[in-house]
């Protein structure tokens, strides 16, 4: 990355879940945006999310020709689904953590259970059974987003965040591994020919791997570009 150049977003913010939509009217657009976005963030309420009308559209000319449709983004909130309070105890958190895994797992028609361990300030709950193919998703996205809503659930509005990771089958350890090789991959190829690659879209977390294992990197710099879920690594070559 340039000295000059801004870190990507997916640095900068935590993990969001946000997508957009187009439809005749903002209202069709705002519903088909909860739509997309349950695909990823499959129990999140409409209550818990923040719609922003990007483009109201317009009526067009002559019997409608002409008319733009209307553009929405759907964001889930941050502090969504939890009660206010103060800083969560990390036994309270613990606990929380334990309960809303295990309660979403068995919704999800699962038989799991969840260790949750301490690293630092982290929380880390490993969900352990048979089949969780489901529970982990294409790509993890399903993970990722039973970790968002999990930290949403320990954390509440508290100014004081703790992080939880929620892990199944070792997934998270094993995909890290797969990203960094793939972004030590098209490095190379970069370094190689000098024209830019973008990467398949992939989940903010993800996103987020190759960034930072790449951000040193003496030669290439990445960027992220696209709406989510189609938001996706962009790897250049460093100018000079």
């Amino acid at each position: 990355m340039d000295e000059n150049q801004s870190p990507p977003d997916d640095l900068i913010d935590e993990t969001e879940f946000a997508t957009v939509a187009t439809a005749a009217t903002i209202e069709a657009a705002k519903q088909k945006a909860l739509e997309q976005l349950r695909k990823v963030v499959p129990y999140v309420r409409e209550d818990d999310i923040e719609f922003v009308v990007l483009d109201e559209g317009s009526k067009g000319g002559f019997l409608g020709m002409g008319r733009a449709q209307s553009r929405v983004e759907a964001r889930v909130l941050p502090g969504a689904g939890a009660a206010p309070g103060d800083a969560v105890e990390m036994g309270e958190a613990a606990t929380r953590l334990n309960e809303f895994v295990a309660r979403v797992a068995e919704g999800m028609g699962l038989d799991v259970e969840v260790e949750v361990t301490r690293s630092g300030d982290t929380l880390v709950a490993e969900v352990v059974g048979d089949d969780l193919g489901i529970l982990i998703g294409r790509h993890g996205q399903t993970l990722d987003a039973l970790q968002y809503l999990a930290a949403i659930a320990v954390n509440g509005h508290s100014q004081q965040r703790r992080q939880v990771v929620v892990d199944a089958e070792g997934y998270r350890g094993r995909r890290e591994v797969s990203l960094r090789g793939l972004a030590d991959r098209i490095a190379q190829k970069v370094e190689r020919t000098r024209a830019e690659v973008t990467l398949k879209p992939m989940t903010a977390a993800e996103r987020k791997i190759i960034h930072v294992y790449l951000k040193d990197h003496p030669r290439v710099a990445t960027h992220s570009e696209g709406d989510e879920p189609q938001r996706a690594v962009v790897v250049s070559s460093k100018r000079g």
